[in-house]
């Protein structure tokens, strides 16, 4: 035996380190990756000369007109600026460009992906992969013949405009279509083969695609559909008879002096005495310069379009003429669809499918419609089956019956029309009597403003001799379509059940039939106005993370919408709902006081 004095007067004694578990050791949990320079990686070379190559063909043409202007003209020397200070601009754009080059650097890590950027102030960013709810990979015509292409990742956060994503441009089409793959994929990053392809899970090249939808050249007969139509060419119009105001009818004057055309009142007097002729024409003038312009605006967003889902459940939308855009979405993160099908299109039997999911959205509501839009215009038929696809049910959700909502309802839109009546007949009112109480003084300092904007006068000659019974057509024409749309935005009100989805149908102007997955949905909201309290009536809206983030039935019987909740999410509803004290089978769920 040793006493105390032996181990105090010994050597000391041995004593084993305390074992450090590296996973439960925080240190070794938080300390950051080890920051090798070979680890990042720059954006393509070409880039620059992608940059350099758009601005040069944009400013080289205005230096050469501004050149040519001054030697007709015959100032001296100034001929001699243009092109010099336009060359020194392109280099210095060009050199600002490299040190971009220089300044940005990014990388993925199985964790996160990282971004250094900036050539004064430097910024690093960087991304969780887990957050990562969309890729997008577009690629303009410029930048397609240098072979490069940009990528935008987002994460469907708002924290206000660029906040939510992270963008490179430009890097290969081969790093883009990598970034994408990889961007995408829960796990260890994929093998390369080195040939340029990736390593499927199990070793195959590449990914098996499953095809959605691919275009039809007829879909584009339905581009036209719709009520811009007519107002591009009004645009036009307007853009004519702004050019004309603004070099004060000089342009008129010599149109009409190299085609012969008579002056401005001998016009004006032609087209009053042939209005009936005039005024089709013209409407179907505009109607083929809209239907024009809207289809070549189609072919060019839609050409080539493909939806496919890949293995991994991600669906990519692959579409452009000009400007190639790819868009991938993973599948877990597509909670929904949305049938849509705005007035015009409706009736020709067409629709559009655009994507409930997280990652889509924008600080811009149309910004975040366009880009959740998953087809273009097609048949009812095709877009209904491609929403069931995209759904992955056997029984499409947009095939469900809807329950028809209350009349107080439509008594409700009735109000609404009612009140747009009055605001019409007092309307024509006022310009019946204006136009009893006008003097020719009056319609002669009319017609002098209006020259200023048309060249013959047309509208104060036509308001001059519209007889008193003509106003009231137009408030009866305004009563007709304000109570037209009020029965028409009645019928289209409904709501339905699914077994895995929540169906929601509102919309006049656009009709909207959302489908979204019960699961995604993480609140209830009840909204009831004085007047809808009134009625009976109540909004209730589901709450969720994807797509515009709130989706509302309007105007449905309160017991009525308070069960349609509790239904599609019992749990979540029922601990604020109490029975009311009726008759069995007139039970309904009241909201708690």
């Amino acid at each position: 035996m040793t006493s105390h004095d032996d181990h105090r007067s010994g050597a000391p004694e041995e004593r084993p380190e305390p074992r450090v578990d590296p996973i439960e050791d925080p240190a070794a949990t938080e300390a950051p990756p080890i920051d090798l320079e070979e680890d990042w990686q720059r954006l393509s070379p070409l880039s620059v000369w992608a940059n350099t190559a758009i601005v040069a063909l944009s400013m080289v043409p205005m230096a050469i007109i501004g050149t040519v202007v001054l030697i007709v003209v015959g100032v001296p020397l100034w001929p001699w600026v243009p092109l010099p200070a336009t060359a020194a601009l392109i280099a210095l754009m060009t050199y600002l460009d490299l040190l971009r080059l220089r300044a940005i650097r990014y990388r993925i890590t199985p964790e996160r992906m990282e971004m250094r950027s900036g050539i004064v102030a430097k910024a690093y960013r960087s991304i969780p992969r887990e957050r990562v709810r969309s890729v997008d990979v577009a690629t303009p015509i410029y930048t397609r013949i240098f072979g490069l292409c940009s990528v935008t990742v987002g994460t469907g956060e708002k924290v206000g405009s660029g906040g939510d994503q992270m963008q490179l441009q430009y890097v290969t089409s081969e790093q883009g279509e990598r970034l994408r793959r990889d961007l995408l994929q829960r796990g260890p990053a994929p093998a390369s083969t080195g040939t340029g392809e990736t390593e499927g899970p199990e070793g195959a090249p590449g990914q098996e695609e499953t095809e959605l939808a691919r275009l039809d050249p007829r879909w584009f007969a339905y581009a036209p559909a719709t009520t811009a139509t007519l107002g591009v060419g009004l645009g036009l119009f307007a853009a004519l008879l702004g050019f004309n105001a603004q070099t004060n009818g000089w342009a008129w004057r010599w149109v009409s002096d190299q085609s012969g055309l008579p002056d401005m009142r001998e016009m004006s007097g032609l087209v009053m005495s042939k209005v009936l002729l005039v005024v089709p024409i013209a409407l179907f003038s505009l109607l083929v310069f809209g239907v024009v312009v809207l289809v070549a605006a189609a072919v060019e967003t839609w050409w080539g379009y493909r939806l496919t889902r890949e293995s991994d459940g991600t669906v990519r939308l692959r579409r452009g003429l000009l400007t190639n855009v790819s868009l991938s979405v993973e599948g877990r993160r597509l909670n929904g669809v949305v049938l849509r099908e705005p007035f015009v299109l409706r009736s020709v039997r067409g629709a559009s499918v655009q994507a409930v999911a997280t990652g889509l959205e924008t600080g811009d509501d149309k910004k975040t419609d366009a880009k959740s839009r998953l087809s273009p215009a097609m048949p009812r038929a095709r877009a209904r089956a491609l929403g069931a696809a995209l759904m992955g049910r056997s029984t499409s959700p947009l095939e469900v019956p809807l329950a028809r909502h209350p009349r107080a309802a439509l008594r409700r839109r009735f109000t609404r029309a009612g009140l747009v009546t009055l605001v019409g007949v007092a309307l024509a009112a006022g310009l019946a009597w204006l136009q009893m109480i006008a003097t020719e003084a009056w319609w002669k300092a009319v017609r002098v403003a209006e020259e200023q904007l048309i060249p013959f006068p047309l509208v104060s000659e036509g308001v001059k001799e519209t007889p008193n019974w003509g106003w009231a057509l137009v408030a009866l024409a305004i009563a007709a379509m304000a109570f037209a749309y009020a029965v028409g935005s009645y019928r289209a009100l409904g709501h339905g059940l699914h077994p895995d989805h929540l169906v929601m149908r509102r919309g006049m102007a656009v009709r909207d039939t959302v489908a979204l997955e019960r699961s995604a949905v993480i609140g209830w909201r009840i909204t009831r106005s004085p007047f809808q309290r009134r009625l009976g009536l109540v909004d209730v809206s589901a709450t969720t993370a994807a797509g515009k983030g709130m989706y509302t039935v309007p105007d449905v019987g309160l017991g009525q919408g308070l069960a349609w909740a509790r239904d599609a999410d019992p749990e979540l509803l029922t601990p604020f709902l109490e029975r009311s004290e009726e008759p069995p089978g007139d039970e309904r769920a009241t909201p708690l006081p």
